[in-house]
């Protein structure tokens, strides 16, 4: 009689602990993510019913596997080097490109973990997979669109400045030769008529220097015909004059043209850098240096100013850039010529930073397609 009644005390003291596994399985199972336990070789032990909807293998079909040939896995870095910070810190977290049952690609997040044993060894290795593949698409597509309307935006630029340049600096021009004409007649008749006139020769020449200037801000026409330097040396001579603020450059470009969408980004980079520094930073000097090294292209752009809190910083990395506001728009601008761009900044001073690929096999149809030939600099 005892011994049936310690069998049942047994039984019964057991019991929480299968039913909390149980339980645990439970909860596995309605997750929507794909939940994987392997072993250190990558065979497959558990695949709960998120991995089954989404790569469309059961778990009958996928367990005894190993899971990176099933699901054909493209890992961001060589699978040692993964393994090496997954059994060295317990964790990895990264994008992984793998294929379901139907071999359509998806894009998934994942995050591994350890599960070691009681004698310290690694045991099974806990993997969490997210399908993010729409959400990837979303933000291509509207890194595309941001693309576009960038493009839009420097063609719209070039439209507006050739138009004050051609109609309206060509009118202002023709009225202060007019009223300068009229002046000449009137000054020994009415004197003051004449000071009338001549305070509006005054008014139309401003009007005519600043539409000039407006045009040329707008859209530079040395950028087109003499490259990035003069432009740039043009735009750094402008902007002390009107700001107040030195800017020292240090170009050492080459003298062979680089393709026409570089030259236009790299030449808004530093307008936007230049820019931002009048408006925000405090600083009297700025220095732009500029190095073409092979086929790349990098940019420093710095100031003395007071430079960006940490939280500041931190606002301006997020992953989806807003087309054509300061630093993000900089930011789009090298991501989609395939370059990187970066900002350093303390008490000292901000630096912006970017490096861009030259694409040579585009140089030659860029400047055909716009009645160009490519030049030397000067």
């Amino acid at each position: 009689m005892a011994s049936t009644s310690s069998k049942r005390k047994r039984a019964h003291k057991g019991s929480p602990k299968r039913g909390s596994k149980r339980a645990s399985t439970e909860l596995l199972e309605l997750v929507h993510d794909a939940i994987i336990i392997r072993d250190a070789n990558g065979t497959i032990h558990y695949w709960n019913r998120g991995a089954e909807r989404m790569y469309g293998w059961t778990a009958a079909e996928a367990k005894g596997r190993i899971s990176h040939e099933v699901l054909k896995t493209e890992f961001p870095e060589s699978m040692e080097e993964m393994h090496k910070t997954l059994f060295g810190t317990g964790r990895w977290e990264g994008e992984l490109s793998q294929r379901t049952k139907n071999n359509d690609r998806l894009l998934v997040e994942s995050r591994q973990a350890i599960q070691s044993n009681k004698k310290g060894t690694a045991a099974r290795i806990l993997e969490v997979n997210r399908n993010i593949t729409a959400r990837r698409e979303a933000e291509e597509s509207l890194r595309s669109l941001s693309a576009r309307l960038l493009q839009l935006q420097d063609e719209e630029r070039r439209r507006i400045a050739r138009e004050l340049h051609d109609t309206t600096g060509q009118s202002l021009a023709a009225l202060a030769i007019h009223l300068s004409a009229v002046n000449e007649r009137v000054a020994a008749l009415d004197p003051i008529a004449s000071d009338i006139l001549r305070e509006a020769l005054q008014l139309s020449q401003e009007a005519s220097d600043q539409t000039r200037t407006l045009s040329y801000l707008l859209y530079p026409p040395t950028l087109d015909f003499s490259g990035l330097k003069s432009a740039l040396e043009w735009f750094a001579d402008g902007f002390t004059q009107r700001s107040k603020i030195k800017v020292s450059l240090d170009l050492s470009l080459g003298d062979e043209r680089v393709p026409q969408s570089l030259e236009t980004a790299l030449f808004r980079i530093v307008q936007e850098s230049l820019t931002n520094m009048y408006r925000h930073s405090g600083g009297t000097e700025a220095t732009v240096r500029g190095r073409r090294q092979g086929n790349i292209v990098s940019l420093e752009i710095g100031d003395n100013g007071k430079g960006m809190s940490p939280e500041v910083l931190a606002s301006l990395t997020g992953s989806v850039a807003q087309v054509g506001v300061g630093i993000r728009g900089m930011r789009e601008r090298a991501r989609q010529l395939g370059g990187k761009f970066r900002i350093k900044s303390d008490g000292t001073g901000t630096t912006i930073i970017v490096a861009m690929p030259i694409r040579e096999s585009s140089r030659d149809d860029e400047y055909r397609a716009r009645g160009l030939a490519p030049v030397a600099r000067a």
